[in-house]
């Protein structure tokens, strides 16, 4: 598909057919694709947004690697569902999780010789699009799943 006033960009989305494919591999088995992920119209409204959200993991990988940490494009998963009891859930934009090299460092085959740390975080990517309140409410509401 050809954005409109995106300087011509084109982007390519799943199928249906597609989505099902990938779903069996490996790293994808147990995960259901994100709604209207094969949807034409859902994919051209949220592409803004899923490109930021790419550009923002693929700093944090960066980074990671930049210090010595192991941290794997598929350690960044985006639109997380997170049921909090009740009927609640949180989907933040990407879980992203790894592991920190520690204090000595992490051998070649990226095991950490002083085991590191295993880090995770709920990442949301705010383009503007909702006001404060509604950012902070649902900042707030990430933390509710490591609350006892």
């Amino acid at each position: 598909m050809t954005l409109p006033q995106a300087g011509r960009m084109r982007v390519r989305y799943a199928t249906r057919y597609g989505a099902q494919v990938a779903a069996g591999w490996p790293e994808l088995r147990g995960r259901r694709p994100p709604r209207g992920a094969h949807d034409r119209t859902a994919v051209r409204l949220g592409v803004g947004h899923g490109l930021t959200v790419t550009e923002a993991g693929l700093a944090f990988l960066q980074d990671a690697r930049r210090r010595g940490d192991l941290c794997q494009p598929l350690d960044w998963i985006p639109e997380v569902h997170h049921p909090l009891g009740g009927g609640e859930a949180v989907i933040p934009d990407a879980l992203l999780y790894y592991r920190s090299r520690g204090t000595r460092g992490a051998d070649k085959s990226g095991d950490s010789e002083d085991g590191g740390a295993m880090l995770r975080a709920f990442v949301e990517v705010d383009r503007a699009t909702m006001g404060p309140e509604r950012l902070a409410a649902k900042i707030h509401a990430y933390a509710r799943p490591a609350r006892p």
